[in-house]
């Protein structure tokens, strides 16, 4: 299903089920693996697992995704 969804986004990245939420639990976005929803966290990876970016309060879904761009450009710089 999320396959479908990033090709049809165009996205150039890996999106991560996390179904047993093992990653919730290692990136700290739940405390229990019992908890029903994790917090809403971002981070970001390089190819080789370093953590380059982390944001572990977004407040506001609607403008993270651009809060996360602009940070990425100016970072890496513009395409």
């Amino acid at each position: 299903m999320n396959a479908q969804w990033v090709t049809a986004e165009g996205y150039q990245y890996e999106i991560w089920n996390d179904l047993n939420k093992t990653l919730a639990m290692f990136y700290g976005a739940i405390d229990d693996p019992n908890a029903f929803f994790p917090n809403r966290i971002t981070k970001l990876l390089d190819a080789d697992g370093n953590l380059l970016l982390e944001y572990n309060d977004v407040a506001s879904i609607g403008a993270h995704p651009q809060e996360v761009l602009d940070d990425c450009t100016a970072i890496f710089g513009a395409e």
